[in-house]
């Protein structure tokens, strides 16, 4: 469970970077991608 916390609290910041347009879409699903493989969320919690 602590590793969900960590993941949504840093998707959360990843989000307000592209919404501010500091990093691009493409680097957005990149790092996503890293998150939901270092704190290993499945596939059926990341909503792809």
């Amino acid at each position: 469970m602590e590793n969900l916390m960590k993941f949504t609290i840093q998707l959360a910041m990843l989000s307000s970077l592209l919404d501010e347009k500091m990093i691009s879409e493409k680097e957005f699903i990149k790092i996503k991608v890293d998150l939901e493989i270092k704190y290993k969320i499945k596939r059926g919690l990341r909503g792809t």
